[in-house]
Order: structure tokens, then sequence, then C-alpha cells
């Protein structure tokens, strides 16, 4: 593995430091099966669809300063995506963002992953060798959805499992 520090490497640490902090007054929120898989779900979905695509034949992007994978890399992985997840559910959840309402949140978060996106381009933390930056805008509506579908389903799952008070 050849690992260089430099500022793409300060890159991930500072935005998943960021993200760290603004998961932390949140985290109870949800209970610790719910995290818990929330968090499995965003690291093997975003592990299987950049390993897909970083890997042979495509190579369509290098996360990081090369093309092996880098430590700084897994902290965006194994952290910034999660938090961000729990992030987004925390808003649809709280502010009961349903409907058409669910939406307008979608297409905002969306908009915000794009720039988040050409901000990690920019910074040198992902350079694009196939991939462009158009080919994300169905990618983040159609992740959110599926988050919301397995953040739904797992949720109604844990509360059927709830023992039933009595009155």
């Amino acid at each position: 593995m050849n690992v260089t520090f430099d500022w793409n490497e300060w890159y991930f640490i500072i935005t998943t430091t960021i993200i760290l902090l603004l998961y932390l007054p949140i985290r109870k929120y949800f209970s610790p099966v719910l995290v818990t898989v929330i968090w499995i779900y965003n690291v093997v979905l975003v592990a299987t669809i950049d390993y897909f695509l970083l890997a042979t034949p495509f190579k369509l992007y290098i996360f990081g300063d090369n093309a092996s994978y880098e430590l700084s890399g897994a902290l965006f992985h194994f952290i910034m995506y999660p938090c961000a997840a729990l992030l987004f559910l925390y808003g649809y959840d709280k502010g009961e963002l349903y409907g058409k309402k669910t939406l307008w949140y979608i297409l905002f978060w969306s908009g915000f992953s794009l720039f988040f996106e050409w901000l990690t381009v920019k910074n040198g933390a992902l350079t694009y060798t196939g991939w462009k930056l158009v080919y994300s805008i169905p990618v983040y509506p159609i992740a959110a959805v599926m988050l919301i579908i397995i953040f739904r389903f797992t949720k109604t799952k844990l509360q059927n499992l709830q023992p039933q008070k009595s009155n």
C-alpha cells in the first residue's frame, strides 16, 4: 500500500470529524439495533459500489492519492457515510417529512451530496478517471429512497418486537 500524507488525507480527516461531531448529539435518537443495521447497510452498500466502480475493468475514479485502497478513504467508508445516513434519517424521522415533503427532502440532500462530491473532487480526495459528476445525479436520490425503505422496514420490525403495554 503506497501511503502519502498530504491535503487529501487532511480533507478526509476534517470532513469525517465534522460529520461525526454533527452525529454525536443525535446518536441516542435511534436504538442501537437500528443504528447498527443502518451502519452495516451503508458500509456494505458504499463498499460494494465503490469497489465495483474502482476495480478492473472500470476504474472510474480514484479515492485518495492512488488506485490502491488507502486508510484515509476508510474514514469515509466506515464513518462518514453511515453518520451522514443517520443525519439524513434523523431529519426525515424527527421532522416527520412524509409524502411530498419526502421528495423535497431527498432533492435537498441529493443537491448537497452533489455539492459535497464536487468539493471532494476539487480537494483532490476523489479523482475521476472515467466517472463524471453528472452520473451521480440519479445515484443520490435512489440511494436516499433505498435508505428510507431500509429504515422504515427496520423501524417497523423493531416496533413489532416491542412488548405491548397493557392498560
